[in-house]
């Protein structure tokens, strides 16, 4: 009897052993397709919760996104298995007695009723289509057990997840549910898991944008066959059948476009770029950048980018403010462009100047006609403010004393400090940094300059912008953290539009006093209009100008920029915050004018004018000399000790004292009241000295007498002019009009003036060596 038994055993392992070398060989012969050469992905540029921001297709034009096993819903892994292929986690790629029941029904109903292919079989006509005949059902039997010789079943599966068909272009799980659903694979409900199982039995007649109806009714299918398997509960099923099918077809999300075309271009090889872009933020931004466009010429565009201060992480970035419309140049990234930033870098000017002990929060600075070698800046409302502390000075961005502060710091030294600290500055024709980089006179990125500003809310931390949420963080010092404060502190004083505007729970109200530094900038000609905006947890920075680099004129930073980052801050999720705190180095002091240094360490005769100033380590630099014809201050003259009047060696020779006056510097004399100009501050001459101190040639105004009153002819055809000239004087005489420069002309030429206004009128000059005079007149 063992020997009747033995027979069909020895043959049954005869059988599977030459079955098993026949797969062998059939399997060295075709090797199994290699999916990811077959089909490549799509590439999905993601926000920092994995919302789709833009995707870009395979070169067959299909989109399939990457996905893993553990990353698809639960629910939907249910419904797919126990609709599909009940036995999967049991069979090794066929289920014989699905065939054959599939078989049997063909043959009793004369047409298919149900299929008899596993997923595993499904997969394997995926990667590698067949006929519809018994020779192409053997030849994907064979694939299958290839897949199952090679791969475990959580690997097969991954392959439908990814491959399997949804409508049209769309392939894979992940694709699909961003396609019809607009969510992750992972977020679906479970009504949306049971269409999505049934939705690739036949992709055409169930896509639920098209056919919701049938769609529906292949949905409840799944469903009651899950209810019939007590995979799920009767509740369950009839709480997902009462929810509509709705769907879209968008299989081109287009958010942050022209960030996701950089980070694809950066990283080529990556299937999901998974970037730190806020989605809502990002939309919210775009939108209002769009809007805000209307009110400019069709050829203007802007751009935006917001970052988290503590994280650098970029949350939202608007390259253009009109993606889809060429006369705004959309498909050029501004953010990248390489533009003016105007007068956006002053601060920085001011804040290593104190780092230098240069100045401090109120130091005497001069905005008068100053010329630095062949450099003649001027102020961009062409008037000057005469003796201005430099917290003023920067909060009214004025041209001339951040010129006076950058010859100092060095044009050299500072390019090279904000370089070293990741802000990449472009010199036009490769020339060298020079004192016009205080207005402009450079190159920059608006990306490199919103991290630059980081630095006033990151004690003096600059740093490289994240892009990508497993970046490393970089930073790097631009400024100290006690200049970092001062700066902020000055910017932040500064109304943000024409009254002080704060944070609410509700948008930008006068009812906080949230911390908000900010700067606006205009380059030469009107080409840009910048602002950028700190508070303590964002920095934004917004620029509007015509991408070919014409002018637009009448628009400048505060005016055209500065209402965008209202609406864009205004829209923030809600901050309670706090402002930076003030470094213990950091103390209010008080100093004295003209000398700049502390009141206590200074006579009280050479203190003419109190400041409070914020001081690094309680150190209160001397106001700077450079352009003043005195190098010492204070000055020291000789005068009789009884009478305290000014005496010289050549006119008495009784006995003399040294006294020490505090004097101002000599450009700022006409902008001072009389009491403090030089002239005044000397001691009264003695009466056996009649000779005065020559320490300037005064320029006298000839053409009009001092204190005229004079009528424009009646009647007269041509606009009123007067022509006018200047005694003696050096060089390029530089002439004023009520505080406004309006020209220049030689020394002992003519200039003429007009366009009068009723009323008072002054006109200064100046020459080159600083000399000066004025003369007033009414006009009736």
């Amino acid at each position: 009897m063992f020997k009747v038994i033995a027979k069909p055993i020895y043959f049954f392992g005869i059988v599977l052993t030459t079955g098993y070398l026949f797969f062998l060989l059939m399997d060295f012969t075709y090797p199994m397709p290699d999916a990811g050469k077959l089909k490549k992905f799509s590439q999905l540029v993601v926000d920092k919760n994995g919302q789709p921001l833009r995707a870009f297709a395979d070169d067959m034009g299909v989109w399939r996104y990457p996905t893993k096993y553990s990353s698809v819903s639960k629910n939907y892994l249910e419904a797919l298995i126990n609709y599909e292929d009940r036995a999967f986690w049991q069979h090794h790629g066929i289920n014989p007695f699905s065939l054959f029941r599939a078989v049997g029904q063909l043959i009793a109903n004369g047409r298919a009723i149900s299929g008899g292919s596993t997923i595993t079989m499904q997969v394997a006509r995926i990667l590698d289509p067949h006929s519809k005949s018994i020779p192409g059902k053997l030849w994907q039997m064979f694939r299958a057990f290839q897949l199952e010789f090679y791969l475990d079943k959580k690997e097969i599966l991954e392959l439908y997840l990814n491959y399997a068909p949804f409508g049209g272009p769309i392939e894979g799980i992940e694709a699909a549910t961003y396609t019809y659903l607009g969510k992750s694979a992972k977020e679906m409900t479970d009504a949306e898991a049971a269409l999505m199982a049934v939705l690739p039995q036949s992709p055409s007649r169930f896509r639920p944008d098209r056919h919701h109806l049938r769609a529906e009714k292949a949905r409840n299918k799944v469903l009651d066959r899950l209810q019939e398997y007590q995979i799920w509960s009767e509740k369950k099923v009839v709480q997902a059948k009462q929810e509509s099918v709705y769907a879209e077809f968008n299989s081109r999300p287009l958010i942050a476009p022209l960030l996701a075309r950089r980070l694809v271009k950066q990283y080529p090889d990556k299937q999901i770029i998974r970037s730190t872009i806020d989605l809502n933020i990002q939309i919210q931004m775009a939108d209002q950048l769009k809007a805000y466009l209307t009110r400019f010429s069709e050829s203007t565009s802007a751009s935006a980018l917001l970052i988290n201060n503590q994280s650098l992480k970029v949350l939202a970035y608007v390259g253009a403010g009109d993606f889809a419309n060429k006369k705004r140049f959309g498909h050029m990234d501004m953010n990248q462009a390489i533009r003016s930033p105007g007068s956006t870098l002053k601060p920085f000017i001011y804040a290593m100047a104190m780092d230098k002990q240069l100045i401090h929060s109120q130091s005497l600075l001069q905005d008068v006609p100053l010329n630095f070698g062949s450099y003649t800046p001027k102020n961009f409302t062409r008037n000057f403010a005469g003796p201005v502390s430099s917290s003023l000075a920067l909060q009214q961005s004025l041209n001339i004393p951040a010129v006076q502060v950058l010859s100092h710091l060095g044009a050299e030294n500072f390019a090279g400090q904000l370089q070293n600290a990741g802000l990449k500055l472009y010199f036009p024709n490769q020339s060298k940094p020079s004192l016009s980089l205080a207005l402009g006179g450079v190159g920059v990125k608006l990306e490199g300059l919103v991290a630059a500003y980081r630095s006033l809310a990151a004690k003096g931390l600059s740093g490289q912008l994240r892009y990508l949420q497993n970046s490393v963080k970089q930073e790097n010092y631009l400024i100290s953290e006690e200049s970092a404060w001062i700066v902020g502190d000055i910017l932040a004083k500064v109304p943000l539009l024409a009254s002080r505007a704060v944070f609410h729970n509700k948008g930008l109200t006068r009812s906080s006093n949230l911390w908000l530094a900010h700067k606006t900038g205009t380059s030469y000609g009107h080409r840009d209009a910048w602002m950028v905006a700190v508070t303590a947890k964002y920095s934004l920075a917004v620029w509007i100008g015509k991408p070919d680099g014409t002018p637009s004129p009448g628009e400048f930073g505060r005016k055209t920029a500065a209402p965008l980052v209202r609406k864009i801050l205004a829209s923030l999720p809600q901050q309670n915050q706090q402002p930076p705190k003030r470094p213990a180095q950091v103390q209010l002091h008080s100093v004295c004018w003209p000398l700049g240094t502390l009141k206590i360490s200074q006579n009280i005769d050479h203190c003419l004018q109190q400041k409070n100033a914020w001081l690094i380590d309680q150190v209160a630099p001397k106001t700077l000399n450079q352009l003043s014809l005195w190098q010492a201050n204070p000055i020291s003259v000789e005068v009789e000790p009884v009478s305290q009047r000014r005496v010289y060696a050549s006119c008495y020779d009784g006995e003399k004292r040294q006294k020490s006056i505090a004097v101002w510097p000599s450009k700022l004399d006409l902008w001072l009241p009389v009491k403090w100009r030089f002239e005044s501050l000397l001691p009264e001459l003695h009466p056996n000295c009649q000779k005065k101190i020559d320490v300037n040639q005064q320029l006298i105004v000839m053409g009009l007498e001092n204190g005229s009153r004079i009528s424009p002819p009646p009647n007269a055809s041509e606009a009123f002019k007067i022509n006018l000239t200047v005694s003696a004087g050096k060089g390029n005489i530089s002439w004023l009009k009520n505080g406004e420069l309006i020209g220049q002309s030689a020394a002992g030429e003519n200039f003429t003036i007009s366009d009068f206004q009723k009323g008072q009128q002054k006109i200064m000059v100046f020459d080159q060596n600083g000399n000066s005079g004025a003369i007033d007149f009414e006009v009736l």
